[in-house]
C-alpha cells in the first residue's frame, strides 16, 4: 500500500505522480503569469456582467411570454448571448488574467453579448447569422446544462434558409496554456468575411484543454449536433471533415479512429496517438486495470477503422510528434490499409505551407466524393462499448478492454462476417431493402435472422432504421430483436455502451452530484466525501468549464435519478439515496465494516469508491465518492495523462492527516462485463 497523496493514484504511480508535478511546474511559469485589471477596469467589467445578466433576464422573459424557453430555438438564443456573459464570469472567478490584454478583451466580449441582447429584444429574432461571416454560438450542454461556444466560419453569402447543403470541417485547436472563453470567442473577430468558399467552418472550443477527451470529446458532438439541428437544410452529414494540429491532432486521431463512421475525410496534425512512449518516464507497465484503460482512448489500438475512413496525416519532418503518425502506420502496414501521410520537408512542430495546400486539396477531393452511405465492406475494432459503430454494424463487446473484432461484407443478398470477442452484432439494412428476412453467414455459421425496426440517435439525429440482430448463446449465433437484446443485457447486468464504466465515464454524459444532508456514521470518512466533492466541484469548473451540478438527498426527485447518472457522497448513514440502494450495491457497509470482493475493511477509515449499472434505469451509471480520478497536476500536464487511475472501484484506507483527503488504495480494479469484482486489479 502507498500513499495516494491526495490525488486518485493507485499504488505503482508514485512515479508518474512526481512526474505530473514536474510538468505542472514547468508550465506554471508560463501559465500563471497574471496581468489582472486595475481597480476601474474589474468595476467597469462588473457593472457591464451585471447589466448583461438584467438583459438575459429580459430575454428569458420574452421567451416564456412566446412560449419558446424549452424550444430549440429559445435555447439556441439564449445561448447564444449566455456565452459571453459565461466567458466573463470565468475569467474573473478563476482570475484568468494571462495576458495584458484580457481586461479590455472581456469588455469587448460583453458588449457583444450586450448588443445581442438588445437585438433580440428590438427585433424579436437572432439576426446574428443573416450576414455569414464568423459567428459565435452556443449550446446548453447535455452533460452538465453549462453553455458552451463554438465558432462558425460562413461561407460569404451565406444565406440561413438556403437549401444548399455544404460541406462541414469541424477543426480542433490545439493546447494553448492562456486559452479560455474570453480568448476563444475574441479570437474570431465578428466582423470577418466568409471566404469565397463553399465549405462551413466549425471551430470548437472543446472545453479547454483536455485533447477532447471526457466531456471535452462529449463537446466536439454536441457542437457539430447544435449546428445540425439549427439548419438541417445547409448540413450535409455525408461531408464532414474532422482536423486539427497539435492537441488538436491527438483530437483528430482519436475522433477520427472511434468514430469512423462520422467523417468523409480525417487530417491529423502531430499530436500523440500512444500514452506510453508520449509521457517521458511513465512506469512501464501501469497496475493492470490502468494499463486496461489506456485502451479506451489510445488512438492507434483503433488503427484498422482507417479502412473505414480516408486519413490524411501529417507531421513536421523535425517534430518528435510526427511519430504519432508513424505509430499508426506501423498498424497499418500489416493489415494492408492505406493511408496518406504528408511530412513537411525541415519543419518542427507547425505546418509546411505546401504540405497544407497538399492537405486542403485532398479534403476538397474526399469531400466531393463524400463518405460511404452504404460501404460494402466494414473492418472495426473497439476496447470498449462506448465506441460501437462503424457504417451499418453496432457490436456488443463480450469482454471489455481487448479488442472486438468484425470484418463484415454485403453482397446484395445476404450477409458475410467474421467476429472476434462479440457477445452481440445490429446490422442495419441497406434503405432499399425491403425483404422481411435476411441471410447471414456468420463465423461460418448461416442464420436467416427476421428483419426488426429499431429507434435509434443515428449519426446526429434520431431515425428508425430496419436492422437484424444476432447473438451469441453457447457459442451459437442467433436472431433476436433489439429490444429482447436490451431487456437480456438488463436481466443479465452487462455493461453497455453508456454505463460500462471505468468511474470517469459517468462524467461523460448527463450526471448529477447527490450530497448527504443526514448524520454520518464515521466523521473521517465525512470529511473525505465533501472534500472530494469540493474538489471535483473546484477542477470540473477550472478544467471543464462548467457548474458542477449537485443537488441535496431530501430533495432530489426520481425523474432525475431516473434520467441521469447520479453520484453519491458520504456513507449510507449521511446520504439517504446511498443508504436505499445499499442492498443493490457489490458490497455490505454499516457502520463497523465494509466487505467487498471477499474482504473485510474497518468502516472508521476506509470509504469505497466505484461506479456501478444504475438501480435506477439501465444504461446508467451510480457512483460512489468520487469525481474524475485524475486531477489538476494532470489537466495541467500533458493530456495523455487524462486517463483512469481508479478503474470501476477502489478501497481507500484513510490517513490521518491534516488533508482530509490523504489516502492510500488498499485496492482498485475492474469488474468483468456483468459487474463482477474479478477483472484487473
Amino acid at each position: 500500500m502507498n500513499k495516494r497523496a491526495h490525488l486518485a493514484l493507485a499504488p505503482s504511480v508514485l512515479a508518474l505522480m512526481a512526474l505530473t508535478c514536474t510538468l505542472l511546474l514547468a508550465q506554471s511559469a508560463l501559465q500563471r503569469k497574471s496581468y489582472p485589471p486595475d481597480a476601474m477596469t474589474q468595476a467597469r467589467i462588473q457593472e457591464k456582467m451585471d447589466v448583461l445578466h438584467k438583459k438575459l433576464q429580459q430575454v428569458e422573459e420574452r421567451l416564456k411570454q412566446l412560449g419558446l424557453q424549452n424550444s430549440r430555438t429559445g435555447l439556441t438564443i439564449l445561448a447564444d448571448i449566455s456565452i459571453y456573459h459565461k466567458a466573463a464570469r470565468w475569467i474573473t472567478e478563476h482570475q484568468e488574467w494571462y495576458r495584458p490584454e484580457y481586461p479590455q478583451w472581456t469588455l469587448e466580449i460583453l458588449d457583444r453579448g450586450l448588443r445581442r441582447a438588445d437585438d433580440y429584444l428590438q427585433h424579436g429574432k437572432p439576426t446574428w447569422l443573416l450576414n455569414g461571416g464568423t459567428v459565435a454560438l452556443g449550446y446548453f450542454s447535455n452533460v452538465d446544462r453549462s453553455v458552451q461556444p463554438y465558432i462558425v466560419v460562413l461561407p460569404r453569402g451565406f444565406v440561413a434558409k438556403q437549401q444548399t447543403q455544404h460541406r462541414l470541417d469541424v477543426i480542433l485547436h490545439g493546447r494553448d496554456g492562456t486559452l479560455n472563453e474570453v480568448k476563444f470567442l475574441y479570437s474570431y473577430p465578428t466582423t470577418k468575411p466568409g471566404e469565397e468558399r463553399d465549405y462551413i467552418e466549425l471551430h470548437v472550443y472543446g472545453r479547454g484543454n483536455n485533447a477532447y477527451r471526457w466531456a471535452g470529446e462529449s463537446d466536439v458532438l454536441e457542437a457539430v449536433h447544435d449546428w445540425a439541428g439549427r439548419f438541417p437544410q445547409v448540413f450535409d452529414p455525408d461531408r464532414i471533415v474532422l482536423r486539427g494540429f497539435s492537441m488538436g491532432g491527438a483530437g483528430a486521431w482519436h475522433l477520427g479512429l472511434h468514430y469512423p463512421h462520422l467523417w468523409c475525410s480525417v487530417s491529423p496534425g502531430a499530436g500523440f496517438t500512444t500514452t506510453h512512449g508520449y509521457v517521458k518516464g511513465l512506469p512501464q507497465p501501469l497496475p493492470p486495470y490502468q494499463e486496461a484503460c489506456l485502451k479506451i482512448y489510445d488512438a492507434v489500438e483503433y488503427a484498422e477503422n482507417a479502412y473505414n475512413v480516408p486519413i490524411v496525416a501529417y507531421g513536421g519532418e523535425l517534430d518528435p510528434q510526427l511519430q504519432a503518425a508513424k505509430n499508426i502506420a506501423a498498424r497499418l502496414q500489416p493489415l494492408k490499409i492505406p493511408m496518406t501521410l504528408i511530412i513537411g520537408p525541415k519543419t518542427e512542430h507547425r505546418y509546411h505551407p505546401e504540405s497544407l495546400r497538399t492537405i486542403l486539396q485532398m479534403q476538397a477531393k474526399h469531400a466531393q466524393a463524400g463518405r460511404a452511405r452504404y460501404p460494402e465492406r466494414v473492418r472495426f475494432v473497439t476496447y470498449h462499448p462506448r465506441y460501437a459503430t462503424a457504417h451499418w454494424i453496432h457490436v456488443v463487446p463480450e469482454k471489455l478492454y481487448r479488442a472486438s473484432q468484425v470484418d463484415a461484407h454485403w453482397d446484395g443478398s445476404r450477409y458475410v462476417v467474421q467476429t472476434d470477442n462479440l457477445w452481440a452484432i445490429r446490422i442495419t439494412l441497406p434503405s432499399d431493402h425491403t425483404a422481411a428476412t435476411v441471410n447471414c453467414h456468420i463465423d461460418g455459421q448461416s442464420v436467416e435472422a427476421v428483419v426488426d425496426v429499431v429507434n435509434e440517435i443515428g449519426d446526429w439525429r434520431p431515425r428508425r432504421i430496419r436492422a437484424v440482430t444476432l447473438w451469441k448463446r453457447t457459442g451459437q449465433w442467433q436472431a433476436v430483436p433489439w429490444a429482447q437484446l436490451s431487456y437480456f443485457q438488463a436481466r443479465q447486468m452487462r455493461k453497455t455502451g453508456s454505463a460500462a464504466g471505468p468511474i470517469d465515464q459517468a462524467f461523460c454524459s448527463r450526471f448529477v452530484c447527490v450530497v448527504g444532508t443526514g448524520q454520518p456514521w464515521n466523521r473521517r470518512v465525512e470529511e473525505y466525501a465533501q472534500a472530494e466533492l469540493k474538489r471535483f466541484q473546484r477542477e470540473w469548473s477550472k478544467y471543464l468549464r462548467g457548474d458542477l451540478p449537485i443537488v441535496r438527498d431530501v430533495e432530489v426527485t426520481s425523474e432525475v435519478l431516473a434520467r441521469h447518472h447520479v453520484v453519491l457522497f458520504g456513507d449510507p448513514g449521511s446520504n439517504r439515496i446511498l443508504a436505499g440502494i445499499l442492498d443493490q450495491l457489490p458490497l455490505t457497509w454499516d457502520k463497523t465494516s465494509i466487505r467487498f470482493a471477499g474482504h473485510t475493511y474497518p468502516a472508521g477509515d476506509h470509504v469505497p469508491v466505484l461506479c456501478y449499472a444504475s438501480p435506477f434505469a439501465a444504461g446508467r451509471l451510480v457512483v460512489i465518492n468520487s469525481g474524475h480520478t485524475f486531477h489538476a497536476a494532470d489537466f495541467e500536464g500533458t493530456n495523455a495523462l487524462l486517463f483512469p487511475r481508479l478503474g470501476d472501484y477502489a478501497v481507500l484506507r484513510l490517513l490521518a492527516d491534516e488533508n482530509p483527503l490523504a489516502c492510500e488504495v488498499v485496492r482498485a480494479g475492474l469488474f468483468d462485463s456483468n459487474w463482477k469484482p474479478t477483472g484487473w486489479e
